[in-house]
């Protein structure tokens, strides 16, 4: 009950406030020290955007972010479907490790090439 509170809060938040006019929103700590984007930044900018039905400019964010939006979903399905004994086999397939691995390194492989190629 406490996750799906702060999911609205900061849903009402990003729809509230634009991160590039908000002084207070938090800033990426790995750029502040590298310069670099780390594979979430523009992740703010990105959901404030989509929230507000501007599916191209937040892909200008972060594409990664983005496209990944189904799998983080079908996460949160497989989460409540925990509570319900026939969604074991969709359970099995979102939540393999094999999958979450390939993620993580799509995750990875995304930081690295965003800055090479300065998207």
């Amino acid at each position: 009950m406490l996750f799906l509170l702060l999911m609205v809060g900061g849903i009402v938040v990003y729809t509230l406030f634009d991160p590039n006019k908000s002084v207070w929103m938090p800033k990426c700590p790995f750029r502040l020290l590298t310069g670099w984007n780390c594979p979430a930044c523009g992740l703010q900018r990105a959901l404030h955007a989509l929230l507000h039905g501007r599916f191209a400019e937040a892909l200008s964010y972060n594409y990664f972010f983005v496209v990944s939006i189904p799998y983080v979903i079908a996460l949160f399905v497989a989460e409540a479907l925990k509570r319900i004994p026939r969604g074991d086999n969709f359970i099995r397939a979102v939540e393999h490790p094999v999958l979450a691995r390939v993620y993580i390194i799509l995750f990875i492989a995304w930081g690295i090439i965003r800055n090479l190629l300065q998207v």
